[in-house]
Protein backbone atom coordinates (compact mmCIF):
# COMPACT_ATOMS: atom_id res chain seq x y z
CA UNK A 1 0.00 0.00 0.00
CA UNK A 2 2.69 2.53 0.68
CA UNK A 3 3.96 1.65 -2.79
CA UNK A 4 0.67 2.60 -4.53
CA UNK A 5 0.52 5.65 -2.28
CA UNK A 6 3.73 6.75 -3.53
CA UNK A 7 3.27 6.31 -7.20
CA UNK A 8 -0.21 8.09 -6.48
CA UNK A 9 1.85 11.04 -5.23
CA UNK A 10 4.17 10.69 -8.10
CA UNK A 11 1.19 10.71 -10.69
CA UNK A 12 -0.64 13.75 -9.29
CA UNK A 13 2.92 15.80 -9.16
CA UNK A 14 3.57 14.94 -12.51
CA UNK A 15 -0.02 14.91 -14.29
CA UNK A 16 -2.71 16.86 -11.63
CA UNK A 17 -6.04 17.03 -12.13
CA UNK A 18 -5.32 14.85 -15.04
CA UNK A 19 -3.95 12.11 -12.92
CA UNK A 20 -6.53 12.77 -10.35
CA UNK A 21 -9.09 12.09 -13.09
CA UNK A 22 -7.67 9.06 -14.33
CA UNK A 23 -6.74 7.54 -10.80
CA UNK A 24 -10.51 8.24 -9.31
CA UNK A 25 -12.21 6.73 -12.49
CA UNK A 26 -9.66 3.38 -12.01
CA UNK A 27 -10.34 3.30 -8.09
CA UNK A 28 -14.44 2.91 -9.32
CA UNK A 29 -13.60 -0.79 -10.32
CA UNK A 30 -10.13 -1.84 -9.93
CA UNK A 31 -7.00 0.80 -8.20
CA UNK A 32 -7.11 -0.13 -4.61
CA UNK A 33 -6.29 3.13 -3.44
CA UNK A 34 -9.68 5.01 -2.33
CA UNK A 35 -10.14 8.31 -4.04
CA UNK A 36 -10.05 10.41 -0.67
CA UNK A 37 -6.48 10.12 -0.79
CA UNK A 38 -6.08 11.57 -4.20
CA UNK A 39 -7.70 14.25 -3.18
CA UNK A 40 -5.80 14.88 -0.28
CA UNK A 41 -2.55 14.78 -2.30
CA UNK A 42 -3.85 17.25 -4.55
CA UNK A 43 -4.78 19.69 -2.00
CA UNK A 44 -1.64 19.44 -0.02
CA UNK A 45 0.27 19.94 -3.10
CA UNK A 46 -1.56 23.26 -3.65
CA UNK A 47 -3.85 22.45 -6.23
CA UNK A 48 -7.29 23.93 -6.77
CA UNK A 49 -9.91 22.67 -4.37
CA UNK A 50 -12.59 23.00 -6.68
CA UNK A 51 -11.13 22.30 -9.95
CA UNK A 52 -9.96 18.78 -7.86
CA UNK A 53 -13.56 18.07 -6.89
CA UNK A 54 -15.26 18.59 -10.61
CA UNK A 55 -12.78 16.24 -11.55
CA UNK A 56 -13.02 13.67 -8.44
CA UNK A 57 -17.17 13.53 -9.09
CA UNK A 58 -17.03 13.33 -12.40
CA UNK A 59 -14.66 10.72 -12.37
CA UNK A 60 -16.51 8.73 -10.23
CA UNK A 61 -19.65 8.54 -12.44
CA UNK A 62 -17.73 7.51 -15.35
CA UNK A 63 -15.68 5.34 -13.63
CA UNK A 64 -19.16 3.85 -11.86
CA UNK A 65 -20.53 3.63 -15.29
CA UNK A 66 -17.65 1.61 -16.74
CA UNK A 67 -17.58 -1.11 -14.08
CA UNK A 68 -21.69 -1.20 -14.31
CA UNK A 69 -20.95 -1.90 -18.15
CA UNK A 70 -18.68 -4.68 -17.69
CA UNK A 71 -20.66 -6.10 -15.25
CA UNK A 72 -23.29 -6.15 -17.03
CA UNK A 73 -21.78 -7.88 -20.22
CA UNK A 74 -18.73 -9.65 -18.96
CA UNK A 75 -20.78 -10.79 -16.27
CA UNK A 76 -19.28 -13.69 -13.62
CA UNK A 77 -15.90 -14.84 -15.36
CA UNK A 78 -13.63 -11.29 -15.16
CA UNK A 79 -16.01 -11.30 -11.23
CA UNK A 80 -14.23 -14.15 -10.33
CA UNK A 81 -11.28 -13.46 -12.15
CA UNK A 82 -10.21 -10.12 -10.25
CA UNK A 83 -12.24 -11.08 -6.63
CA UNK A 84 -12.85 -15.31 -6.29
CA UNK A 85 -16.10 -17.14 -5.67
CA UNK A 86 -16.27 -15.97 -2.04
CA UNK A 87 -16.39 -12.33 -2.20
CA UNK A 88 -18.55 -12.68 -5.91
CA UNK A 89 -21.17 -14.45 -3.35
CA UNK A 90 -21.03 -11.69 -0.92
CA UNK A 91 -21.73 -9.06 -2.99
CA UNK A 92 -24.55 -10.69 -5.02
CA UNK A 93 -26.51 -11.40 -1.47
CA UNK A 94 -25.33 -8.06 -0.32
CA UNK A 95 -26.95 -6.21 -3.82
CA UNK A 96 -30.07 -8.78 -3.61
CA UNK A 97 -30.78 -7.40 0.06
CA UNK A 98 -30.22 -3.89 -0.08
CA UNK A 99 -30.51 -2.95 -4.06
CA UNK A 100 -29.60 0.68 -4.24
CA UNK A 101 -28.98 1.00 -0.29
CA UNK A 102 -26.49 -1.33 -0.87
CA UNK A 103 -24.33 1.07 -3.38
CA UNK A 104 -25.43 4.08 -1.38
CA UNK A 105 -23.76 2.50 1.79
CA UNK A 106 -20.29 0.74 -0.22
CA UNK A 107 -20.15 4.55 -1.09
CA UNK A 108 -20.15 6.49 1.54
CA UNK A 109 -18.61 3.90 4.04
CA UNK A 110 -15.34 1.25 3.85
CA UNK A 111 -17.33 -1.27 2.28
CA UNK A 112 -15.99 -2.76 -0.90
CA UNK A 113 -17.33 -0.35 -3.60
CA UNK A 114 -15.99 -2.12 -6.60
CA UNK A 115 -17.43 -5.57 -6.19
CA UNK A 116 -21.04 -3.86 -5.25
CA UNK A 117 -20.65 -1.93 -8.18
CA UNK A 118 -19.54 -5.18 -10.63
CA UNK A 119 -22.32 -7.02 -8.76
CA UNK A 120 -25.01 -3.97 -9.67
CA UNK A 121 -23.97 -4.46 -13.28
CA UNK A 122 -24.04 -8.22 -13.38
CA UNK A 123 -27.12 -8.57 -11.53
CA UNK A 124 -28.97 -5.41 -14.23
CA UNK A 125 -29.95 -3.29 -11.57
CA UNK A 126 -31.71 -0.52 -13.51
CA UNK A 127 -29.07 2.17 -14.28
CA UNK A 128 -31.47 5.15 -12.65
CA UNK A 129 -31.08 2.86 -9.56
CA UNK A 130 -27.66 2.50 -10.23
CA UNK A 131 -27.13 6.40 -10.78
CA UNK A 132 -28.61 7.46 -7.56
CA UNK A 133 -26.98 5.34 -5.30
CA UNK A 134 -23.56 6.06 -6.57
CA UNK A 135 -24.39 10.00 -6.29
CA UNK A 136 -25.81 9.64 -2.83
CA UNK A 137 -22.99 7.55 -1.82
CA UNK A 138 -19.74 8.57 -3.22
CA UNK A 139 -20.46 12.57 -3.96
CA UNK A 140 -20.92 13.30 0.34
CA UNK A 141 -18.19 11.46 1.08
CA UNK A 142 -15.51 13.12 -1.24
CA UNK A 143 -16.67 15.91 -0.74
CA UNK A 144 -15.87 16.22 3.39
CA UNK A 145 -13.13 14.68 2.67
CA UNK A 146 -12.22 17.47 0.26
CA UNK A 147 -13.57 19.87 3.03
CA UNK A 148 -11.27 18.05 5.37
CA UNK A 149 -8.33 18.22 3.39
CA UNK A 150 -8.71 21.83 3.19
CA UNK A 151 -9.06 22.49 6.93
CA UNK A 152 -5.91 20.20 7.42
CA UNK A 153 -3.68 21.57 4.94
CA UNK A 154 -5.16 25.29 5.41
CA UNK A 155 -5.72 25.69 1.53
CA UNK A 156 -7.91 27.94 0.06
CA UNK A 157 -11.13 26.79 -0.32
CA UNK A 158 -14.27 28.34 -2.40
CA UNK A 159 -16.61 27.02 -4.92
CA UNK A 160 -17.84 29.52 -7.40
CA UNK A 161 -21.83 30.39 -7.56
CA UNK A 162 -22.91 28.31 -10.59
CA UNK A 163 -20.91 25.27 -8.65
CA UNK A 164 -22.86 25.90 -5.43
CA UNK A 165 -26.24 26.30 -7.12
CA UNK A 166 -25.74 23.58 -8.87
CA UNK A 167 -25.05 21.79 -5.18
CA UNK A 168 -27.35 23.05 -3.32
CA UNK A 169 -30.12 22.16 -6.25
CA UNK A 170 -29.54 18.68 -6.47
CA UNK A 171 -29.53 18.47 -2.74
CA UNK A 172 -32.61 20.01 -2.54
CA UNK A 173 -34.24 18.19 -5.43
CA UNK A 174 -33.08 14.59 -3.32
CA UNK A 175 -34.20 16.01 0.13
CA UNK A 176 -36.75 17.61 -0.27
CA UNK A 177 -38.95 14.73 -0.88
CA UNK A 178 -36.84 11.69 1.20
CA UNK A 179 -37.93 12.04 4.19
CA UNK A 180 -34.43 13.58 5.89
CA UNK A 181 -35.30 17.33 5.55
CA UNK A 182 -34.03 19.42 2.74
CA UNK A 183 -33.77 22.61 4.89
CA UNK A 184 -31.58 20.94 7.28
CA UNK A 185 -29.61 19.73 4.70
CA UNK A 186 -28.87 22.81 3.19
CA UNK A 187 -28.53 24.38 6.42
CA UNK A 188 -25.29 21.90 7.25
CA UNK A 189 -24.38 22.15 2.90
CA UNK A 190 -24.00 25.76 3.66
CA UNK A 191 -21.82 25.43 6.63
CA UNK A 192 -19.19 23.03 6.10
CA UNK A 193 -18.93 24.45 2.35
CA UNK A 194 -18.49 28.14 2.89
CA UNK A 195 -20.30 29.15 -0.15
CA UNK A 196 -19.92 32.54 -1.10
CA UNK A 197 -23.24 33.64 -0.95
CA UNK A 198 -24.72 36.00 1.59
CA UNK A 199 -26.79 34.95 3.97
CA UNK A 200 -30.06 36.62 2.49
CA UNK A 201 -29.32 35.63 -0.77
CA UNK A 202 -29.58 32.19 0.68
CA UNK A 203 -32.48 32.20 2.61
CA UNK A 204 -34.55 33.30 -0.60
CA UNK A 205 -32.12 31.14 -3.26
CA UNK A 206 -33.86 28.33 -0.61
CA UNK A 207 -37.19 29.17 -1.50
CA UNK A 208 -36.56 29.44 -4.89
CA UNK A 209 -34.96 25.74 -5.21
CA UNK A 210 -38.09 24.94 -3.41
CA UNK A 211 -40.10 26.28 -6.26
CA UNK A 212 -37.89 23.93 -8.49
CA UNK A 213 -39.31 20.89 -6.59
CA UNK A 214 -42.89 22.15 -6.99
CA UNK A 215 -43.28 22.66 -10.83
CA UNK A 216 -42.00 18.90 -10.34
CA UNK A 217 -44.76 17.54 -8.51
CA UNK A 218 -47.50 19.84 -10.61
CA UNK A 219 -46.14 17.34 -13.68
CA UNK A 220 -45.52 14.56 -11.77
CA UNK A 221 -49.16 14.72 -10.26
CA UNK A 222 -50.72 16.88 -12.93
CA UNK A 223 -53.80 14.94 -13.39
CA UNK A 224 -54.21 14.69 -9.45
CA UNK A 225 -53.92 18.43 -9.76
CA UNK A 226 -56.67 19.01 -12.88
CA UNK A 227 -59.32 17.11 -10.62
CA UNK A 228 -58.22 19.02 -7.96
CA UNK A 229 -58.86 22.36 -9.88
CA UNK A 230 -62.55 20.96 -10.86
CA UNK A 231 -62.92 20.58 -7.65
CA UNK A 232 -62.18 24.02 -6.45
CA UNK A 233 -64.11 25.76 -9.12
CA UNK A 234 -67.16 23.45 -8.10
CA UNK A 235 -67.16 24.34 -4.78
CA UNK A 236 -66.72 28.13 -5.70
CA UNK A 237 -69.31 28.25 -8.13
CA UNK A 238 -71.76 26.06 -5.95
CA UNK A 239 -70.75 28.14 -3.14
CA UNK A 240 -70.52 25.18 -1.21
CA UNK A 241 -67.77 23.60 0.93
CA UNK A 242 -67.78 20.30 -0.14
CA UNK A 243 -65.05 18.25 2.35
CA UNK A 244 -64.64 14.60 0.74
CA UNK A 245 -62.91 16.54 -2.36
CA UNK A 246 -59.18 16.67 -2.42
CA UNK A 247 -58.96 20.16 -2.71
CA UNK A 248 -61.13 20.84 0.50
CA UNK A 249 -58.28 18.33 2.37
CA UNK A 250 -55.14 20.11 0.72
CA UNK A 251 -56.78 23.45 1.86
CA UNK A 252 -58.01 22.58 5.75
CA UNK A 253 -54.47 20.65 5.68
CA UNK A 254 -52.31 24.10 4.58
CA UNK A 255 -53.54 26.56 6.87
CA UNK A 256 -51.78 25.06 10.21
CA UNK A 257 -48.63 25.61 8.15
CA UNK A 258 -49.04 29.14 7.16
CA UNK A 259 -50.55 30.32 10.61
CA UNK A 260 -47.68 28.95 12.42
CA UNK A 261 -44.97 30.16 10.02
CA UNK A 262 -46.80 33.82 10.06
CA UNK A 263 -46.71 33.64 13.65
CA UNK A 264 -43.04 31.74 14.34
CA UNK A 265 -41.47 31.63 11.36
CA UNK A 266 -38.64 33.98 12.15
CA UNK A 267 -38.00 32.82 15.09
CA UNK A 268 -37.54 29.11 14.49
CA UNK A 269 -35.36 30.02 11.37
CA UNK A 270 -33.62 32.05 12.93
CA UNK A 271 -32.92 30.15 15.97
CA UNK A 272 -32.73 26.81 15.20
CA UNK A 273 -30.78 27.00 12.06
CA UNK A 274 -27.86 26.43 14.24
CA UNK A 275 -25.89 23.03 13.39
CA UNK A 276 -26.12 21.94 17.06
CA UNK A 277 -30.27 22.01 16.94
CA UNK A 278 -30.38 20.30 13.62
CA UNK A 279 -28.37 17.75 14.93
CA UNK A 280 -30.50 17.11 17.70
CA UNK A 281 -33.78 17.00 15.47
CA UNK A 282 -32.45 14.88 13.08
CA UNK A 283 -31.54 12.31 15.37
CA UNK A 284 -35.20 12.81 16.98
CA UNK A 285 -37.26 12.59 13.95
CA UNK A 286 -35.28 9.05 13.33
CA UNK A 287 -35.93 8.00 16.34
CA UNK A 288 -39.91 8.73 15.52
CA UNK A 289 -39.61 7.05 12.54
CA UNK A 290 -38.73 3.98 14.35
CA UNK A 291 -41.06 4.39 16.59
CA UNK A 292 -43.88 4.80 13.46
CA UNK A 293 -42.69 1.25 11.52
CA UNK A 294 -43.39 0.14 14.35
CA UNK A 295 -46.93 1.47 15.70
CA UNK A 296 -48.11 1.32 11.59
CA UNK A 297 -47.67 -2.30 10.98
CA UNK A 298 -51.03 -3.22 10.29
CA UNK A 299 -51.99 0.42 8.43
CA UNK A 300 -55.11 -0.62 5.38
CA UNK A 301 -56.24 2.70 4.99
CA UNK A 302 -55.89 4.41 1.11
CA UNK A 303 -57.79 7.55 1.38
CA UNK A 304 -57.71 10.76 3.59
CA UNK A 305 -60.22 12.13 5.83
CA UNK A 306 -60.95 15.77 6.31
CA UNK A 307 -60.64 15.45 9.74
CA UNK A 308 -57.07 13.81 9.45
CA UNK A 309 -56.26 16.06 6.52
CA UNK A 310 -55.83 18.66 9.12
CA UNK A 311 -53.68 17.04 11.62
CA UNK A 312 -51.59 15.93 9.12
CA UNK A 313 -51.06 19.82 8.03
CA UNK A 314 -50.64 20.66 12.11
CA UNK A 315 -47.38 18.38 11.74
CA UNK A 316 -46.35 19.94 8.40
CA UNK A 317 -45.85 22.83 10.30
CA UNK A 318 -43.12 21.57 12.27
CA UNK A 319 -40.74 21.12 9.40
CA UNK A 320 -40.23 24.91 9.54
CA UNK A 321 -37.56 23.73 12.25
CA UNK A 322 -34.89 23.54 10.25
CA UNK A 323 -33.74 19.32 10.76
CA UNK A 324 -37.66 18.21 11.12
CA UNK A 325 -38.13 16.74 7.52
CA UNK A 326 -42.05 18.48 5.78
CA UNK A 327 -42.09 14.79 4.00
CA UNK A 328 -41.51 13.03 6.67
CA UNK A 329 -43.76 14.67 9.43
CA UNK A 330 -46.61 14.35 7.31
CA UNK A 331 -46.12 10.68 5.91
CA UNK A 332 -45.20 9.78 9.81
CA UNK A 333 -48.18 11.53 11.19
CA UNK A 334 -50.63 9.74 8.48
CA UNK A 335 -49.09 6.52 9.52
CA UNK A 336 -50.12 6.81 12.50
CA UNK A 337 -53.46 7.57 12.16
CA UNK A 338 -53.56 4.30 10.11
CA UNK A 339 -52.81 5.37 6.60
CA UNK A 340 -50.80 3.23 4.17
CA UNK A 341 -46.79 4.10 3.67
CA UNK A 342 -47.65 5.25 -0.14
CA UNK A 343 -50.69 6.36 0.50
CA UNK A 344 -49.45 9.12 3.09
CA UNK A 345 -46.87 9.47 0.85
CA UNK A 346 -49.03 10.72 -2.04
CA UNK A 347 -51.16 13.10 0.16
CA UNK A 348 -47.70 14.87 1.86
CA UNK A 349 -46.53 15.56 -1.76
CA UNK A 350 -50.12 17.13 -3.23
CA UNK A 351 -50.08 18.65 0.44
CA UNK A 352 -46.28 20.55 -0.02
CA UNK A 353 -47.00 21.32 -2.85
CA UNK A 354 -49.78 23.92 -1.54
CA UNK A 355 -47.31 25.36 0.94
CA UNK A 356 -44.25 25.67 -1.39
CA UNK A 357 -46.62 27.89 -3.49
CA UNK A 358 -47.56 29.86 -0.25
CA UNK A 359 -43.87 30.01 0.35
CA UNK A 360 -42.60 31.69 -2.85
CA UNK A 361 -45.98 33.57 -3.35
CA UNK A 362 -44.31 35.20 0.13
CA UNK A 363 -41.04 35.72 -1.46
CA UNK A 364 -42.10 37.61 -4.26
CA UNK A 365 -44.36 39.72 -2.26
CA UNK A 366 -41.32 40.31 0.15
CA UNK A 367 -38.86 40.86 -3.26
CA UNK A 368 -41.19 43.94 -4.23
CA UNK A 369 -40.75 45.03 -1.04
CA UNK A 370 -37.31 45.86 -0.98
CA UNK A 371 -35.89 42.39 -0.30
CA UNK A 372 -32.59 41.23 -1.56
CA UNK A 373 -33.11 39.11 -5.30
CA UNK A 374 -30.33 36.51 -5.90
CA UNK A 375 -28.16 37.05 -8.73
CA UNK A 376 -30.73 35.69 -11.98
CA UNK A 377 -28.34 32.91 -13.31
CA UNK A 378 -27.34 31.30 -9.97
CA UNK A 379 -31.09 30.97 -8.84
CA UNK A 380 -32.10 29.87 -12.49
CA UNK A 381 -29.17 27.07 -12.55
CA UNK A 382 -30.35 26.29 -8.83
CA UNK A 383 -33.93 25.94 -9.90
CA UNK A 384 -33.22 23.95 -12.61
CA UNK A 385 -31.48 21.52 -11.31
CA UNK A 386 -33.48 21.40 -8.64
CA UNK A 387 -36.37 20.51 -10.72
CA UNK A 388 -34.62 17.76 -12.25
CA UNK A 389 -33.73 15.94 -9.10
CA UNK A 390 -37.06 16.25 -7.31
CA UNK A 391 -38.81 14.49 -10.44
CA UNK A 392 -36.56 11.65 -10.04
CA UNK A 393 -36.93 11.62 -6.31
CA UNK A 394 -40.67 11.63 -6.39
CA UNK A 395 -40.62 8.65 -8.63
CA UNK A 396 -38.10 6.80 -7.01
CA UNK A 397 -39.69 7.49 -3.50
CA UNK A 398 -43.25 6.22 -3.82
CA UNK A 399 -42.05 3.29 -6.27
CA UNK A 400 -39.40 2.29 -2.94
CA UNK A 401 -42.51 2.79 -0.28
CA UNK A 402 -44.19 -0.07 -1.86
CA UNK A 403 -42.05 -2.45 -0.49
CA UNK A 404 -39.56 -0.60 1.80
CA UNK A 405 -40.19 1.02 5.26
CA UNK A 406 -38.69 4.33 6.83
CA UNK A 407 -36.45 2.57 8.66
CA UNK A 408 -33.28 3.35 6.68
CA UNK A 409 -34.12 7.15 6.68
CA UNK A 410 -34.04 6.65 10.11
CA UNK A 411 -30.93 5.28 10.59
CA UNK A 412 -29.56 7.46 7.70
CA UNK A 413 -31.05 10.64 10.80
CA UNK A 414 -29.39 9.18 13.23
CA UNK A 415 -25.80 8.60 11.36
CA UNK A 416 -25.75 12.41 10.14
CA UNK A 417 -27.06 13.82 13.63
CA UNK A 418 -24.23 12.13 15.36
CA UNK A 419 -21.54 13.17 12.30
CA UNK A 420 -22.79 16.76 12.79
CA UNK A 421 -22.61 16.56 16.53
CA UNK A 422 -18.66 15.21 16.03
CA UNK A 423 -17.37 17.52 13.48
CA UNK A 424 -18.38 20.24 15.61
CA UNK A 425 -16.24 19.29 18.89
CA UNK A 426 -13.51 18.82 16.30
CA UNK A 427 -13.72 22.16 14.64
Amino acid sequence: MHYLTQLVTEIIQQYGYLGIFILTTLEQFIFPVPADIFITIGTSGGLDYKTIMVFVLIAALVGSYVVYFLGKYLGHPVMLWLFGQKRLDKGEKFIKKYGVWGIIIAGLTPLPFKIVTWTSGIFEMPLGKFTLGVVLGRMPRYLITGYLSVLIFKTKFYATPEMSAIILGALQGVTEFLPISSSGHLAIMEHFLNLPISATDLEMFDIFLHGGSLLAILIYFWRDWINVLKEFWQMVTKLKFDKNTLAAKLVIGTIPAIIFGLLFKGVLTGRFRNLGYIAFFVILVGIVYLYVEWKGKKNHMESVSFKKSFIIGTAQALALIPGVSRAGSTMATGMLLGIKRKAAARFSFMLGAVAILAANVYALISIKSGAVMPNLSFTLIGTGVSFIFSLFSISWLLKFLEKNTLRPFAFYLMILGSFIFMMLKIF
